[in-house]
């Protein structure tokens, strides 16, 4: 995976790699490297991708950029409901809504309300109209203890 990869150049772990804080609380400090997949791929395709790259949700990648986001809850909803993993595709399930996004510089704690509101558990890290990253409200979280954990010590 790219995180793998990023973590071998360092001598550091995953984990090392995406949650060196270095007492930072904006979101890019968090960010998970952007997964995409496509519209046509089937829900088996997306759901194969999630897995290889370790992560919980990717950004579906149009013409022009992100046209939307799949999730793997969105996955397991759509096979609980009777769809085919093999030939249902991302476009048919995909929340192709107005993404809810944050801003590299946002706060995580902004960030985590924007999720709480949008009642979403991941959200895209845009800049100048770019998808940067990708923020889980796991990611948030343990930023979130990890800071009250210091304010505490």
């Amino acid at each position: 995976t790219r995180a793998a990869h990023a973590a071998a150049l360092s001598g550091r772990t995953d984990k090392e790699t995406t949650m060196d804080l270095d007492h930072d609380t904006r979101v890019q400090a968090l960010a998970r490297p952007v997964v995409y997949v496509h519209p046509n791929d089937t829900l088996r395709q997306c759901a194969t991708m999630l897995v290889e790259e370790s992560v919980g949700a990717a950004l579906v990648r149009g013409p022009h950029g992100a046209v939307g986001l799949v999730t793997e809850r969105d996955i397991v909803k759509a096979i609980a409901e009777g769809a085919s993993a093999s030939r249902t595709t991302v476009y048919d399930i995909m929340n192709d809504g107005e993404l809810v996004t944050v801003g590299p510089h946002d706060d995580v704690l902004d960030a985590a309300h924007r999720m709480l509101d949008a009642e979403v558990r991941h959200i895209p890290i845009f800049e100048n109209g770019t998808a940067a990253g990708m923020l889980s409200a796991r990611d948030a979280l343990r930023a979130l203890v990890a800071e009250r954990d210091e304010a505490t010590a």
